[in-house]
């Protein structure tokens, strides 16, 4: 039994000095990865979530389509044009329109029909128009082809309108294109015009026109300041004001303006007739683009914003030449303005030629007889 254990103590020895020699090895543990942080990460405190105050939600409200009551003051067609224009422009913008005659019908029955049919807007065609619709109480009125609208109190932010004027900047640009040279022109207004005063110096001096200006209170005072202006200007400006101006006072400013060679300028085209050198006229389709253009600017509470009156951008000029022949003037061929025309237009000319012709040969053929 010894001789067996110092056997086997022999035996194990050799192993036991090799084992000591290796380096211990740990049991084997499952590896972790662990990846260094370049710093230690910060961790914002949570702030609690704060829901804002709910706000009311507002209402916005749908433009509704115009409602429009057109009253028109007299039966002659340059109302009538402009209504139709108006007409067509509302019903392309899906609006409505109902026309009422003041010729037709009695003033108060007209208002009482629109109140009743509760028509949103009212557009008034002249003066006439335009006085019945201001009695109408918080209903937004846009009127045209009204002069003197101050006289009777028309403007206030329920009520406002479209100018008379045609363009002041193309009339100009019409009296220099036949006058080149030309530099003062005088104008009588009466009371009540200041803005159109102030408008039409400002205009003049672009196209460099001086326009010298007298107020006046009636025919007989306009017909006295006519004859002291007239030797001081080059031309004359001749505005519609039917509280100065009378039939006998207009013949007598035609009459006159033609003995004295003063070129007359006018915005009546019956006046080119009696020998005035340019008219201008308005443009209907200007007139129903600004008129529409104010009823779609109308505010919620029914107030008009903008100027009391609002100018138009056009004006269509004719030039006469019978008197610019008189005058010898030469009107220009090559830079003429689309919107300046020559009147009579050629072909009534010709015809007015053969009339002249017919009725001296028939003068004289009485004569001898």
């Amino acid at each position: 039994m010894r001789l067996y254990s110092t056997l086997l103590f022999i035996s194990i020895m050799p192993w036991a000095c090799t084992t000591i020699d290796m380096p211990l090895e740990r049991p084997p543990v499952e590896a972790t990865i662990i990846t260094p942080l370049a710093e230690e990460p910060q961790i914002s405190p949570v702030k609690p979530q704060i829901k804002p105050p709910q706000t009311p939600s507002i209402k916005v409200e749908t433009l509704k389509p115009l409602d429009v009551a057109i009253i028109i003051s007299q039966d002659i067609e340059n109302h009538h044009t402009i209504y139709q224009k108006i007409e067509a422009l509302i019903t392309d913008k899906k609006g409505s329109v109902t026309p009422f005659y003041l010729y037709q019908q009695n003033t108060t029955d007209v208002i009482d029909q629109i109140k009743n049919a509760q028509h949103r807007q009212v557009v008034a065609i002249g003066l006439e128009a335009a006085k019945a619709a201001s009695s109408l109480s918080r209903i937004p009125v846009i009127f045209c082809q009204v002069y003197n609208y101050q006289d009777h109190n028309l403007v206030n932010e329920y009520i406002k309108g479209v100018s008379l004027i045609p363009s002041l900047e193309q009339q100009f640009q019409a009296w220099k294109t036949v006058f080149p040279q030309l530099k003062t022109v005088g104008f009588i207004t009466g009371k009540g015009k200041q803005p159109l005063i102030d408008s039409a110096l400002k205009t003049a001096a672009t196209y460099d026109i001086t326009l010298i200006n007298h107020t006046v209170d009636n025919d007989k005072e306009m017909w006295g300041e006519f004859r002291r202006l007239t030797p001081q200007v080059d031309a004359f400006w001749l505005l519609p004001d039917n509280r100065i101006l009378s039939k006998r006072t207009l013949r007598s400013i035609a009459s006159y303006s033609t003995k004295h060679t003063t070129p007359l300028f006018t915005i009546n085209g019956l006046l080119l007739q009696a020998g005035a050198v340019i008219s201008s006229s308005q443009v209907d389709d200007d007139i129903a683009q600004k008129v529409v253009t104010r009823l779609l600017s109308i505010n919620p509470d029914q107030t008009i914003p903008g100027r009391d009156v609002e100018a138009l951008d056009q004006a269509l000029s004719f030039i006469n030449t019978q008197t610019t022949k008189r005058l010898n003037l030469i009107i220009p061929t090559e830079k003429m303005p689309e919107n300046l025309k020559k009147w009579p237009p050629p072909r009534f000319n010709a015809i007015l030629s053969r009339i002249k012709t017919t009725t001296i040969s028939g003068i004289t053929s009485r004569t001898s007889e």
